[in-house]
């Protein structure tokens, strides 16, 4: 399963481009919580709190409560999106994906690849090539896990590893009913281009990734 932390976020009573101004000059960031057929929540956080999470190896996988100081309210929410300032490259918003651990979500998970180090066609002088370093999986939260196993050690030059032959956890499905390729061995002369994982479908309901999508642009200091 993956992990989970405890986040401690504030209340914003305010929507807007001028409220969320506001908030970043009182040293914070611009929230929200949305999805699981509810109404969306402001918050804000602090930034040392986000960019310590962010370090953290499984940042997109973690599972948070977040508490809504003041309020004895406590919401668990995955880290959908981050907006950046364009010039400074700092996180300006932040939108939080609600989930219930016995529901459905879509998520996108990063393979970890193992066996490298005595993988046959590398040893022959090969190449390992990661086509694609995430995947788009569907799984109930309690489900989760914060990295899926890759094992290269048998792959040979010019051979591939595809996400039909992946055996994943427990309780995860590819959201893509297509077969893609995720690592091969080329030799040491060949490129791969890396691609993006299959488009996934996103669980979130219409209305509420438009409300979302709404109260970010509202937000949004329009840089």
């Amino acid at each position: 399963m993956a992990n989970k932390v405890t986040l401690k976020v504030q209340k914003r009573d305010n929507s807007g481009k001028g409220a969320a101004r506001a908030t970043r000059r009182a040293g914070l960031i611009p929230a929200v919580i949305y999805g699981n057929k509810q109404e969306p929540e402001l918050i804000a956080i602090t930034p040392k709190d986000l960019e310590k999470q962010m370090q953290i190896k499984g940042f997109r996988t973690r599972q948070f409560e977040l508490e809504i100081e003041g309020t004895g309210k406590k919401e668990l929410a995955l880290c959908q999106a981050i907006q950046y300032h364009k010039v400074k490259d700092n996180p300006i918003h932040v939108d939080f994906l609600r989930i219930d651990l016995n529901k459905e979500i879509t998520v996108e998970i990063p393979f970890k690849f193992v066996g490298e180090d005595v993988c046959k066609g590398v040893k022959k002088g090969g190449v390992l090539n990661i086509v694609n370093r995430i995947a788009s999986v569907v799984c109930k939260a309690s489900d989760m896990v914060d990295a899926i196993e890759v094992d290269v050690s048998n792959l040979d030059v010019a051979e591939s590893i595809h996400s039909d032959s992946i055996a994943l956890p427990k309780g995860l499905k590819f959201a893509s009913h297509e077969k893609f390729t995720v690592a091969t061995i080329t030799s040491a002369v060949s490129e791969v281009t890396e691609t993006a994982a299959p488009e996934s479908v996103d669980v979130p309901s219409a209305t509420e990734e438009k409300a979302a999508a709404k109260e970010a642009a509202k937000e949004d200091e329009g840089k």
